[in-house]
Parts: C-alpha cells; sequence; structure tokens
C-alpha cells in the first residue's frame, strides 16, 4: 500500500467522465469509486484489469508504479531565464559556503600565475558573486563583466557591486546570443554547466569569448560526490549517502534533453577535444564543519537546511507531485517514495534537534585549460 498511488481521479478527469458515469461501466457505486480516490479503501484485485481496460492504460500505470502516456518525461527547466529570476535568494544563500577565501587566492597566485591585470568575463554570472570572490585576488587594475540572461540577478549584482564600490559590468544577455566583439583575459563560469541541455556547446562559446592564451575555466558539482557528501551528527550516515533511483533520474535527463548530472568530471575532457591546452582539474578544498559552537551557527544552519529544502515537512499534495515527477524521471514508485521519506526524515530531525551539527562536501571541480595562440 505504501508504493501505490491510484491514479482513478487522474485518468476520470482527463477522460471527462464522472463518478457516477465511471461506477456505472464498472458495476459499483459512486460512493466506492469516491473512497478509492480519496484513498479510503482499495479496488478488490479483480477490478484492477476492468478499470485499466476502460481508460486504455496498464495496471501498473493505474496503480501509480509506471507515469501514465504523456508524463514519461517532462524536461528540468533549469536552464531557463525564468527560473532563475526567481532564484535570487536560493543564490545568496549557498554560494557564500562555496569557497574558502585562502583557496580561491592559492588557484589566482599559484596554479594559474596571474601576476597583472587581467579581465575577466563571468559566463552564467548570477549576481556576481564569483566576481567579488575573484577581484578580491587579484592584481589591481583587473575587470570584471558579468554577464546573465536573468534580469533579476542581474540588477542584484549591480546594486551588490555599487554598495561595495567595486567596478564592475554586466550583460543581461544570453551566453550563446552574445557576440563574441571582445576578448577577455579569464572566461569562467560556475555551476552553470551541470544545468544546460548543451554543456559542451557552453564551453565552445566560452573558448570564442577568450583572448590567444587565455584561460577557459568551470567549476561544477560532481553529483555523486556531492550524494556521498552529508554527514548529520546523529543520523546514519549510510542512509543519508543512499540515492537509489537518482541514478535514473539523471541517466533521464542526460538521455532525454542533454542534462548532465556528471558533466563536472566529464569537463576537462571536453575541454581537450574542443582545443585547450593545459587542461588540468581541482578540487575545491571547501567543507562545511557546522556545530552549535560555529559562528553564526543559526543562521549557516538555517541556510543550509533552506537550500536542501528540509525547512518543513511537505505537505501529501506537494509529495504526490515531487513523487509523479520522479516517476517521470525513471524512478519506481518505491524509489521516490524512499527519497522523499529520507528528505521528510532529515527536515523532522533538524527540527527536533535544534542544536545538531553536519559536515557537508558538495565536490565541486575546477576544470581549466589555456586557449592556443593560433
Amino acid at each position: 500500500m505504501q508504493n501505490i498511488s491510484l491514479r482513478i481521479a487522474d485518468l476520470r478527469k482527463k477522460s471527462r467522465v464522472t463518478q457516477q458515469e465511471l461506477a456505472d461501466s464498472i458495476g459499483v457505486s459512486f460512493q466506492t469509486v469516491s473512497k478509492w480516490e480519496t484513498g479510503i479503501s482499495m479496488p478488490d484485485i479483480t477490478i484492477l484489469p476492468l478499470l485499466a481496460e476502460y481508460f486504455s492504460v496498464s495496471t501498473d500505470q493505474l496503480l501509480g508504479l509506471k507515469p501514465l502516456d504523456g508524463e514519461t518525461y517532462i524536461p528540468e527547466k533549469t536552464a531557463k531565464r525564468d527560473f532563475w529570476n526567481q532564484k535570487l535568494e536560493y543564490l545568496l544563500r549557498t554560494r557564500k559556503s562555496f569557497w574558502n577565501d585562502d583557496y580561491a587566492g592559492f588557484l589566482t597566485s599559484q596554479v594559474w600565475k596571474i601576476d597583472r591585470p587581467v579581465s575577466i568575463l563571468d559566463c552564467g554570472c548570477g549576481y556576481g558573486f564569483l566576481g567579488l570572490l575573484l577581484l578580491s585576488h587579484l592584481p589591481e587594475g583587473s575587470t570584471y563583466t558579468g554577464i546573465d540572461f536573468a534580469e533579476e540577478l542581474i540588477q542584484k549584482g549591480k546594486a551588490l557591486f555599487k554598495q561595495k564600490g567595486t567596478e564592475a559590468s554586466f550583460i543581461c544577455k544570453d551566453v550563446f546570443d552574445y557576440p563574441a566583439e571582445n576578448r577577455y583575459d579569464f572566461v569562467v563560469c560556475q555551476a552553470v554547466l551541470r544545468h544546460l541541455d548543451n554543456p559542451e556547446a557552453f564551453i565552445k562559446k566560452m573558448i570564442t569569448f577568450a583572448k590567444p592564451s587565455g584561460y577557459v575555466v568551470c567549476i561544477d558539482t560532481n553529483r555523486e560526490f556531492e550524494c556521498c557528501g552529508l554527514y548529520i551528527d546523529g543520523m546514519d550516515y549510510q542512509k543519508l549517502c543512499r540515492h537509489e533511483g537518482l541514478e535514473k533520474k539523471w541517466q533521464a535527463e542526460l538521455t532525454m534533453q542533454g542534462r548532465d548530472y556528471a558533466v563536472a568530471i566529464r569537463t576537462a575532457h571536453m575541454m581537450q577535444k574542443l582545443g585547450l591546452i593545459g587542461v588540468d582539474v581541482r578540487m575545491n578544498d571547501k567543507v562545511e564543519f557546522v556545530t552549535a559552537k560555529s559562528p553564526d551557527y543559526n543562521e549557516t544552519k538555517n541556510d543550509f537546511i533552506t537550500y536542501n529544502d528540509w525547512n518543513s515537512e511537505i505537505s501529501e499534495e506537494e509529495k504526490d507531485k515531487l513523487i509523479l515527477h520522479l516517476l517521470n524521471h525513471g524512478l519506481s514508485r518505491k524509489e521516490a517514495e524512499d527519497y522523499c521519506n529520507r528528505n521528510m526524515e532529515i527536515a523532522k530531525f533538524f527540527l527536533e534537534n535544534p542544536s545538531a551539527g553536519y559536515t557537508s562536501i558538495n565536490g565541486q571541480m575546477i576544470s581549466y585549460g589555456k586557449k592556443r595562440t593560433q
């Protein structure tokens, strides 16, 4: 029963028939149909084939074990402007936990060896977090330009840089549509590729913006690392790491729309194939170790909980909607139920343990290379 969610109401409404009409066709009362739809009771096993035949679906589809026809795949919308225009608070909460400041300085001075003023282009810049981080470690006279198609994020970036008294240029445009009129010493993106339907094309576009011998840098998270990079003190680590079924979701997204969950670990290979030289990869050293003794504990913990949508238990309606989405992306109902229950268990644990500590590693990989001189 736990892994079954009858789709009778959905099928009936889709077919535009009333409860009474369905009841008459199956040979039961409309009150019985109502009880099926509200979950008070289940159809007898002998009735299931009749219902499936009536709606021209399989029994598994009727029981919610497989998506209905037309629900096979719903594309993710994370490559769309409207999606990111609503994500300002999300970005403000998450980006500040991405980096150790000293490691950013190590990269610029020791790995990339930037010892003169450089021009930066940040592709998919959001509100310009990466610009503020890098400019603080680059030689005086370095310039920053951010490009993003989300108007809300661009406006926030302009206001934030002005507030900090830091010069910057922002371009509100889709990177793919922006002509490569100017060339930059350092072209970078962070947490962009994993959200795109064609990440390799995005890297190729970034290369057109780079000067000869200029750096192209892509920073992104490997989902497998991220899933195993969480420990909450007092919870079962192995259970926290489990992500059975998500591999099916990631594969469905890759197959159906080109959205690549493993793009972080593939990026360097793409860069080399696209002609960059000196290609290499680093791991971001940021690890969040947070306990009640940490500075700004409550704010940091609450941001972390909000980022992961663990701040409250979801309603049954929200849970059903999420399960349907996961079914559409290849998970079984049990896998989808387990995923939702795990998240609800984490939310409940934080609620009942207000001083809980945690360790989190998001597994950011930093791939980089230089554009050839000719």
